[in-house]
């Protein structure tokens, strides 16, 4: 392995950042250093031949757990290679940074970078020689990456090779030991780039991972074209560059198909944690207690960092920060925490965790006082939960938002998805992490909640490398979430917009989007268009292409993203024979009527450390539970061992309609609570239909249906029904959904599904289904008009009770 000395080719950089927050200014202590690939004129090949590899005793699983047969990890495929007949001269580089050519016959030393020839050149050497092609075979054990660490793994690795930053040398030209040597030392670990030095030869190896055997993926979405002017830009504006020109090969992404780069990044106050006793005495136990508190201290996490723990024996895994080139070129903010007592040499499945807009990477060490109500609002396990359960747990700020470069563009499949691909090659190169067999393959899983969770979807459907995921409150689709059935929903995209606009660095095209939504309640086509590109769902039909097995959590009283979000989703999955579970509490982007019910935040933190111990780890013994598991409007949860529950006899109501005048707001639903300005609450101007009284205990579970025969003139373009409980006069899970009319003075008919609700009827209770006139959801100043209903029905779904199990609390 060819090494050189910092000294020759490493420069720091201080750079002053905003940590985005109310006036938070935040210093990064050290800058970024990237390196340039060699390019030439020739094309990349990328030819290979698709097959099973049984695998190599090399490869074999550290813990002795296999991977269930629906979630087998593909083997990669070993990418074709020129032999080099000529070695270029080698060169030494002496401890003043001078170069000194030596003997042909020492191919181990290296010029630095600033003394070697251009690539130009070393391209035309080797085409040169006759190139000689074979073709792509199974990787056995010396090409497959096993769990030995990362300089091993990569070493093995066809075409690639690991070089370590030079300041981890020993004077004998061995590897350093890369932790400190003395826990209590004051000197700090290393900065220096941990980077991937380019080829410089035409052929760039690239390494191909075939989908699981659940089904077979398809083509993944079209992406931007990666070329190298990027990575040209980069090598020129840092100081140097760690690629020597001859004898170290890049690593790619098997995604994206670039160099996996990663700075360090040291906190402004870490170096005085290291400091003896005015560390541990003072430093430390602040740094703590802030560490201790969810998005303050990741706001902080800048300056103050992860707190010291000293004592540790030398080489135990350490909590660390990174930047990360991805593959176009945008700086990724990332942090990785090892599992609660990983030992020296041990290692742990990662689980990647995504935050939601707007918030940063989490960067929680411990679990929290505050986690219950973190997964009982947002489904979600934060990350101490998680380290505590022995994984590794990677988090990042995602494009556009906080020290990450770039622009915010809301969880697209052709940049963040890549950024998620790019994490996912740099967890393969830690000495920590786990791996399967296949190149840059380690054994992962994903979390993350709203935002948090649409990455993790379109990630999955992209990078088959992801081995079982867990989206919480998140969407199928943007343009059914907010311009559900062409009505704008006006209330959240202006208050997220609002958000994005000040805090992050979004695309162009969001903030005149809403503007108009607003103004018009309407959304222009070009941003249907871009919208229908992000999500998992709409045309691209990113679902279908996922493979990792999916544990879906979606809130009842969610008003951004409903229930049927997931179910959309859901069914898809279930369709193609991917294990799916589907988990429907009382939370997300909305208020529950008794706020906050630790209940919920247990169930979902013993179903997704069930799921991710099934699904991530392999043990086969996990008890995943029953496929639906919902909660009514009481808290009380049910179970049932098929999505969708099998159906009982439904609720009909018929009634004659009347007259409703349509103004905006005026006797309308919402604003929730008075104040809050989405949700929905009784309307004084509606149309009332009420359901018969129930005999018995009726579970009411999914989408109601609607039918109306009507008349009417005006501007108006919706009208908008919602269900009430007539015992308590809420509306059910606060949803509301807007019905499309024509008011034309015609005749009309039309049958539509509402939102989905979870609601339980004892006997002697009813609901009322309302169609009012207006909503604070989607809000509009241009409904105007009179609608006459001539006849009106209403269909309440209900589950066979032969088929529901009460959980306990």
């Amino acid at each position: 392995m060819t090494r050189v000395s910092t000294a020759s080719h490493i420069g720091r950089v201080g750079g002053l950042a905003a940590a985005l927050g109310i006036g938070t200014a935040v210093l990064c202590g050290t800058g970024i250093a990237s390196a340039a690939p060699a390019e030439t004129s020739g094309s990349r090949d990328t030819t290979s031949t698709t097959g099973e590899s049984a695998p190599s005793s090399g490869a074999a699983d550290t813990t002795g757990a296999e991977r269930p047969a629906n979630t087998e990890k593909p083997a990669s495929l070993v990418p074709k290679k020129k032999p080099v007949a000529k070695k270029p001269r080698a060169v030494s580089v002496r401890h003043d940074g001078n170069a000194r050519t030596e003997p042909e016959s020492k191919p181990d030393e290296t010029r630095p970078a600033e003394n070697r020839p251009q690539a130009s050149e070393s391209a035309k050497t080797e085409q040169d020689e006759p190139a000689e092609t074979t073709e792509a075979t199974a990787p056995t054990e010396q090409t497959r990456p096993d769990e030995t660490g990362p300089d091993e793994n990569l070493a093995e690795m066809p075409g690639a090779e690991h070089v370590r930053p030079a300041d981890t040398q020993r004077e004998d030209n061995q590897p350093g030991d890369t932790q400190p040597v003395d826990s209590a030392s004051t000197a700090p670990e290393s900065t220096d780039p941990v980077i991937f030095a380019p080829t410089p030869a035409a052929e760039v190896p690239t390494a191909l991972v075939r989908p699981r055997t659940v089904r077979t993926a398809g083509t993944g979405p079209t992406a931007p074209i990666d070329t190298p002017l990027s990575w040209t830009m980069l090598a020129a504006a840092s100081r140097s560059t760690l690629a020597p020109s001859t004898g170290a090969a890049v690593v790619i992404d098997p995604v994206t198909h670039a160099p996996v780069i990663a700075t360090p990044k040291t906190p402004l106050l870490e170096p005085l944690q290291r400091i003896p006793v005015l560390g541990p005495l003072f430093v430390t136990p602040i740094v703590a207690v802030i560490n201790q508190i969810p998005v303050v201290s990741d706001l902080l996490h800048p300056i103050v960092g992860y707190p010291w723990e000293w004592g540790r024996p030398a080489g135990t895994p350490r909590p660390r920060d990174v930047m990360l080139t991805s593959f176009d070129g945008t700086r990724i903010n990332a942090h990785f925490m090892p599992a609660a007592g990983l030992k020296p040499g041990e290692k742990a499945a990662t689980i990647l965790q995504g935050p939601g807009l707007l918030l940063p990477g989490a960067t929680n060490l411990g679990p929290t006082l505050l986690d219950g109500i973190i997964a009982d609002t947002s489904g979600l396990v934060y990350t101490g939960t998680l380290r505590a359960a022995g994984y590794n747990v990677v988090t990042w700020d995602p494009r556009g938002e906080h020290s990450s470069g770039g622009r915010l563009e809301q969880d697209s499949p052709d940049f963040d998805a890549k950024d998620v691909s790019t994490i996912i090659s740099w967890v393969a190169t830690l000495p920590e992490a786990r791996l399967d067999p296949g190149v840059l393959d380690p054994r992962i899983g994903m979390t993350g909640a709203s935002y948090g969770g649409g990455i993790q979807l379109v990630s999955a459907a992209t990078d088959p490398r992801i081995d079982a995921i867990v989206p919480a409150i998140t969407w199928n689709t943007l343009n059914t979430a907010t311009y559900q059935n062409q009505a704008f929903k006006s209330s959240w995209a202006a208050i997220l917009t609002a958000g994005i606009t000040l805090f992050t660095r979004p695309n162009p095209a969001i903030l005149p989007a809403t503007i108009y939504g607003v103004l018009t309640g309407r959304q222009t086509a070009a941003e249907q268009a871009r919208l229908a590109q992000l999500g998992p769902g709409g045309p691209r039909e990113l679902v279908g292409k996922i493979t990792a097995p999916t544990l879906l959590i979606q809130g009842t009283v969610d008003t951004l993203f409903s229930l049927q979000e997931a179910d959309t989703t859901a069914s898809t999955l279930i369709a193609n024979g991917v294990p799916t579970k589907v988990i429907w509490y009382c939370g997300g982007h909305g208020l529950c009527g008794d706020l906050f019910d630790p209940t919920d935040g247990v169930l979902i933190q013993r179903a997704t450390l069930a799921w991710l111990d099934r699904y991530v780890n392999g043990n086969t013994a996990a008890v995943t539970g029953p496929q639906f598991e919902f909660v009514d409007q009481r808290g009380q949860f049910y179970a049932s061992e098929s999505y969708p529950t099998i159906p009982g006899t439904a609720i009909e109501s018929r009634g004659s309609g009347g007259s409703l005048p349509l103004l905006p707001f005026l006797g309308g639903s919402g604003p929730m609570l008075g104040v809050i300005p989405f949700g929905a609450s009784k309307a004084a101007n509606a149309l009332n239909l009420r359901s018969p009284v129930s005999a018995t205990t009726t579970h009411v579970v999914g989408a109601p249906q609607l039918t109306l025969s009507y008349s009417g003139t005006g501007t108006a373009r919706h009208v908008y029904a919602q269900l009430v409980d007539n015992s308590t006069g809420r509306v059910l899970g606060n949803q509301i959904t807007p019905v499309p009319v024509t008011l034309d003075g015609q005749p009309h008919s039309m049958t539509i599904a509402l939102e989905p609700v979870a609601h339980t009827l004892r006997p002697g209770q009813t609901v009322t289904v309302q169609l009012v006139a207006s909503s604070t959801t989607y809000a509009t100043l241009t409904s105007f008009g009179s609608l006459r209903v001539t006849d009106m029905r209403l269909s309440l779904p209900t589950v066979d009770p032969a088929t529901l199990t009460p959980l306990a609390s």
